[in-house]
């Protein structure tokens, strides 16, 4: 099997990547699109022509096609959904912060050429490119103030925890996304990642978190709730662990989103075939730990992707509990729309498997600058302080190139 340093000497830089550190995972280079599906705020578009008709059964319609003529390709198409995309499923809510219409809420491909690559990590070598920060996430007294805010919803019942998000802005510098993704890629090796350009944006996702993973009618989904850095240090780096392994209040952080995920999953799958596993497990990365717990089930026949997109999207993990008032909450309180930012990419095989990511740790090129979002979880006895440094932490792996 090629390495995605050959296939980019003999294609060029890939249009999609399909990526992972994980050595049982597959990686999958795309160049070129047959087809495109967008939705944008004006409407559902198949390459450029706007489709007036119902924008479930143009999607549905069109992803069946897809798997039906790629039947002898790896992959049927590959995309993603913004974070924005839940306008769409929850038409009972009113949401205030919308997309422009040159960010799509959804955008799936029928890929031209798919090639699968090897795990070699010579393939991401250091570029000498650096990233200018034009625009810092909120101050730590705003962002307190944001946190009184939640805490009065708290108090009042409204929920139980809100996942409070921001961004960081910064210059574009002539930087080429897919050598500023191969660097990032080497320091935060990332589990979930995806990359992707396009003439008006590009996504830089070095994500460690799973949204969904089907496989055989298997389903599997991994929340991460609870965060502690990393160190060099193997004592310090250890007692971060354990501080972890062992709080209660990211304990009951995590299993709140659990609990809203096996919910989730029971609207799509067979009685009683939800199972817990590794609960409050650790995951290292190279500048964070995280707590995560793998959930599985077996899915209803005949289930189709929209239906599996709108019993799950967006992921508990990336809102909070309960899952609608939370977004009701979030609409208030965060100053922009998220977009690509804790939205979901990834792909749908021929025979209905899929894999999609939860978008964090995610870089974004758009509007003349890359913006990169952070978030965490709030309950009622987290402190302002702590939250806002662990925003920061979350953040690390952009260090080397500032």
């Amino acid at each position: 099997m090629p390495s995605l340093k050959e296939l980019e000497n003999q294609y060029g830089q890939p249009d999609i990547l399909i990526d992972s550190f994980n050595s049982k995972d597959k990686r999958y280079a795309i160049w070129g699109f047959e087809e495109i599906l967008q939705i944008k705020k004006s409407g559902i578009y198949l390459d450029d022509k706007l489709i007036k008709d119902d924008w479930n059964k143009v999607f549905q319609n069109t992803i069946s096609r897809w798997k039906k003529e790629a039947s002898n390709q790896q992959l049927a198409c590959a995309g993603f959904v913004s974070y924005e995309f839940k306008d769409y499923l929850y038409t009972h809510i009113k949401f205030n912060k919308k997309l422009d219409d040159t960010f799509p809420y959804l955008w799936f491909c029928k890929p031209k050429i798919i090639k699968e690559y090897n795990l070699n990590e010579s393939d991401y070598s250091t570029t000498k490119e650096k990233l200018t920060l034009n625009q810092d996430i909120i101050s730590l007294e705003k962002y307190n103030s944001k946190i009184d805010q939640i805490k009065k919803y708290l108090k009042n019942g409204d929920v139980y925890q809100i996942n409070f998000t921001d961004k960081k802005n910064f210059d574009l510098n002539e930087i080429n996304s897919f050598s500023l993704y191969k660097t990032l890629r080497s320091i935060a090796k990332p589990q979930e990642g995806f990359f992707m350009r396009t003439d008006d944006f590009d996504i830089l996702s070095l994500s460690p978190e799973s949204f969904l993973k089907i496989e055989d009618g298997i389903i599997e989904t991994s929340p991460i709730k609870g965060t502690r850095p990393s160190s060099k240090n193997k004592s310090i780096n250890s007692k971060l662990v354990n501080e972890l392994q062992n709080s209660t209040k990211d304990k009951a952080e995590h299993l709140m989103i659990v609990d809203l995920m096996r919910n989730d999953l029971g609207k799509i799958c067979k009685l009683k075939s939800i199972k817990v596993k590794q609960l409050y497990a650790i995951e290292t990365f190279e500048t964070i730990h995280h707590m995560v717990t793998k959930i599985t089930g077996k899915l209803n026949q005949n289930i189709n992707e929209l239906e599996i997109l709108k019993a799950l999207f967006p992921g508990g993990s990336i809102t909070g509990a309960p899952k609608e008032s939370a977004m009701k909450i979030i609409d208030k309180l965060e100053l922009e729309p998220r977009k690509i930012y804790t939205g979901s990419a990834g792909f749908i095989t021929p025979h209905g498997n899929m894999k999609f990511n939860i978008c964090i740790r995610t870089l974004l090129r758009y509007n003349n600058n890359y913006e990169y979002g952070i978030g965490g979880g709030i309950v009622w006895d987290s402190i302002a302080k702590e939250e806002w440094n662990e925003a920061h932490q979350k953040s690390k792996i952009l260090e080397p190139l500032l």
